[in-house]
Order: structure tokens, then C-alpha cells, then sequence
């Protein structure tokens, strides 16, 4: 059990530490933190958290780092928890509230905004269309042998496809196939969509019409990588200036880990259960090539129900405060404006 007085000296080592990224002293804690206690005690104070395992001592002549237990515990029960200025509210409501656009565009905008407001990489998981239940299809001709699919999901979803056309369409066919679709898959999930199509295809085939048979066909084929994720990654560089990342060999991991965005996928796949932000830090991140990162994460909601999450990824020694504040009043405000744009 920590006592008020450790308590005091591993917060301090904290905050100093993420402002400067140098070890921490016991001189440097007595003189800017105002305690009154002798750098003796002190460094007997500093010994004790590090025998607990809160702080490490990187060289013998050196102060103290914290450990992830450490950033832990003060993240827990320790940290201030800051408010976002009036005008970074107003910021992100603009930004998310655009006055047209697609739910793509307000999440591609939403990653840049994340980025741009804190010296860390932001990430949003898109919403998985597998258990988005079916609104309606439109499909446009592009060309002799191509279609566009336009599928629209309940939250006002989009999602887009060039489907190739066995033979040619008119846009009139093209309109009764669509016309034929949504009637047909309309309220289902898209899960449930692609197995009817297929049960649907082999009763068409065997009645042998043909515009049926291509309207499902084409179905069938605009949902053919709907189970595809995206990731939206905005501002990768900011941990280049970074000094955790100063080693060339770790930059380059780190970068192929945010190329292959399955990883990041699975880190924010944890977020979307339960409704409060999470924190994972260094060891807790589980995806092993991103170890020395902290990831700050929180779903995003149409309603109540979660679309996907949104977040911040950086050094374990970032602010883990003005973070959080980041990141919860986002996927606030991204809720709300999901969800009021198809009220």
C-alpha cells in the first residue's frame, strides 16, 4: 500500500517525467513540487516506489522513470482529469457536423482533427458492415461492362463497389435490379443479405430470369469484401518527433505495425465492448511490436448502439490527461452527430 507521501513523489515523477523525458531527480522534486522533505528522504521515497515496481532508475547516477505500473497507478487514481477548452469544443463540433458528406468523410475528418489537436497518431476503426442492418442499393452505370453499388446501411452508412457487368445494362435495368434488392433484402443485417442472395441465386437460376438473376448477381458481388475493416491513421509522423523513438530499428517497426492496419484492428476491437474509454499501456497493448505505446481509445455510437472507436496512439510517457479529455469528448460529439443526422 502506497502512503500519501509516495504517492506525492511518483505523481511528481510522472508529471515531470512526460514534460521532459528526463529522469527524474529527488533535487528536481524537492525544489519544483514544493515539498517539504529533505532530498534524503526523498530518494529513500523514490527507493521505496522502486522496490514496488512504480519507477526504475535507467542509470546508477540517474533519477527515475516511471514503469507502466506506475503510469497505471497514476492514471487510476492519481491524475488530474483536465477539461478541453470552450473554443476546442466548438473546434471539433465544426468538424465533426460538416454539412454534407458521407460518414467516411466525417471519420477521415475526425482522424486528422484528433491528430492535429494532440502530438500523437489517431486512429479510427470504421464502422464493420457485417451487422449493419440492409436500408437500401442503388447501382449507376459507369460503363459498358461496369456498375457503381451504392449500399446504404442504418446510420446513414455508405458503402461503395464497381461491380462488372456479365453483359450489358441499361440504366432502366440497372434501376429494377436495385428497385429488386431493396424490396427483397431491406431490414436485414448484411450478414443475413449475403446468405440470402446466394439461396436466392440458385431459385433464380433454376426460373431462369435473367434480370433477377443478374440484380442478385450483382448483390452478391458489391458485398463480396464487406467484411473488410478500415482504419483511418492521421498524423503517423508526430512519433518521429518523439525521443522513445529515436532508434531507427524501432521507427520501422512501429510503421509496418500502422501498414498493417490487422493489428491496429485488434487493439481497437477491445474498445468497442462496454461504454467507457479504455487505456492501454505499454505492456497492456496487445499486439507485441507496438510495445513502449500507450493507446487511448473510446467507441462512437449511432444511438446507442457502438459503430466503431476512435483514439490516440503515442509514447508511454505522453499526457495521459489531456488524452483522455481528447478522446472522450470526440467520440462524444461524434456520437451525437451520427446519430442526429439520421433522427
Amino acid at each position: 500500500m502506497l502512503n500519501s507521501r509516495h504517492q506525492g513523489v511518483l505523481r511528481a515523477i510522472v508529471v515531470d517525467y512526460i514534460r521532459t523525458a528526463e529522469p527524474v531527480g529527488s533535487r528536481t522534486i524537492s525544489r519544483k513540487y514544493g515539498f517539504s522533505l529533505s532530498p534524503a528522504t526523498i530518494r529513500s521515497t523514490m527507493a521505496d516506489l522502486e522496490e514496488m515496481g512504480y519507477v526504475a532508475q535507467p542509470h546508477t547516477s540517474a533519477g527515475r522513470v516511471p514503469t507502466d505500473q506506475g503510469y497505471r497507478l497514476y492514471v487510476d487514481v492519481l491524475m488530474d482529469r483536465p477539461r478541453l477548452s470552450r473554443a476546442e469544443v466548438q473546434r471539433i463540433e465544426q468538424r465533426v457536423n460538416p454539412p454534407a458528406g458521407e460518414v467516411e468523410d466525417v471519420l477521415r475528418e475526425t482522424g486528422r482533427l484528433l491528430s492535429a489537436l494532440s502530438p500523437y497518431v489517431a486512429v479510427v476503426l470504421a464502422p464493420k458492415l457485417h451487422d449493419r442492418q440492409f436500408r437500401r442499393v442503388q447501382f449507376v452505370s459507369v460503363s459498358r461492362d461496369q456498375a457503381l453499388a451504392v449500399l446504404v446501411t442504418d446510420g446513414d452508412l455508405v458503402h461503395h463497389k464497381i461491380v462488372k457487368l456479365d453483359q450489358e445494362m441499361s440504366q432502366d435495368d440497372l434501376d429494377q435490379a436495385s428497385r429488386y434488392l431493396t424490396d427483397l433484402l431491406q431490414g436485414r443485417t448484411l450478414g443475413e443479405v449475403r446468405r440470402l442472395l446466394v439461396t436466392q441465386m440458385a431459385k433464380e437460376k433454376a426460373q431462369y430470369d435473367r434480370l433477377l438473376a443478374q440484380a442478385l448477381r450483382l448483390g452478391a458481388d458489391a458485398l463480396s469484401q464487406e467484411g473488410e475493416v478500415d482504419v483511418y491513421v492521421a498524423g503517423a509522423d508526430h512519433i518521429t518527433e518523439q525521443p522513445e523513438f529515436a532508434d531507427l530499428d524501432k521507427m520501422k517497426a512501429l510503421f509496418r505495425a500502422f501498414e498493417e492496419k490487422s493489428k491496429l484492428v485488434k487493439i481497437l476491437d477491445e474498445c468497442l465492448t462496454g461504454e467507457n474509454i479504455k487505456v492501454f499501456i505499454g505492456h497492456e497493448v496487445p499486439v507485441w511490436d507496438l510495445e513502449g505505446l500507450s493507446v487511448i481509445a473510446a467507441p462512437y455510437r449511432w444511438g446507442t448502439r457502438p459503430l466503431g472507436v476512435l483514439g490516440v496512439l503515442g509514447p508511454t510517457r505522453m499526457d495521459y490527461g489531456r488524452a483522455l479529455a481528447l478522446v472522450e469528448t470526440t467520440a462524444r460529439l461524434v456520437s451525437r452527430a451520427l446519430t442526429d443526422r439520421t433522427a
